[in-house]
């Protein structure tokens, strides 16, 4: 059941990654869009980070024989917040602003929930856990923490930001901050929160 839920999450994440980018290279090349800006904007959504380092994490559990950053307990625990806020945000803050439809809409559900929902029951129920220390609740906000940065960074160039809760233009600094502070807030809980979890049902 393990290996199964491992390979049905491996080519589902590796599929939905590579038809999202198809499709935002086709949408380029009809409407005349730069291509390689456009993958740039491909890149900058955490929706597409976070699936990319689950997406490892299944893979270096289906491809076994070498040890693996990302087999790591540590790493896979981080991932699992990670992942589960891609989820839980998308549908109750972003769902409701766009309605996509045919490969588009197949994209957008596997990045969003199918991903998610199988990387959070591989997690919950066979992942290796450890008695993890609860510093790791903070050491875990290094990743949305760069993210951050890297999308305002990214905003000041182009002047576009992949979600409206950090959009500057829309929103101001001091608001973008403190939605930014909250959200970190909420990653530090679910970080608490996930290393309670390992701890409680340890299996290695």
């Amino acid at each position: 059941m393990k290996k199964l839920l491992l390979v049905i999450g491996f080519v589902t994440g590796s599929f939905a990654l590579v038809l999202q980018l198809y499709l935002i290279i086709s949408k380029a090349l009809e409407v005349n869009e730069h291509v390689l800006s456009e993958v740039w904007r491909y890149f900058s959504y955490m929706t597409i980070w976070s699936n990319i380092l689950v997406t490892l994490c299944f893979a270096a559990q289906v491809f076994t024989g070498k040890v693996s950053y990302f087999k790591k307990p540590e790493v896979q625990a981080g991932a699992f917040i990670y992942i589960l806020v891609v989820g839980v945000a998308y549908h109750f803050l972003l769902a409701h602003i766009w309605s996509p439809t045919g490969w588009q809409y197949v994209a957008d559900v596997l990045l969003h929930y199918a991903v998610p929902i199988i990387y959070c029951i591989y997690w919950l129920f066979f992942a290796a856990k450890i008695k993890l220390a609860y510093s790791y609740s903070i050491l875990w906000l290094v990743y949305p923490f760069v993210y951050f940065v890297y999308a305002l960074l990214r905003g000041l160039i182009v002047h576009t930001y992949p979600y409206p809760f950090i959009d500057v233009t829309a929103l101001g600094y001091p608001q973008v901050l403190l939605n930014s502070v909250l959200l970190l807030v909420v990653y530090v809980l679910l970080g608490v929160g996930t290393v309670a979890l390992s701890r409680k049902f340890k299996n290695n």
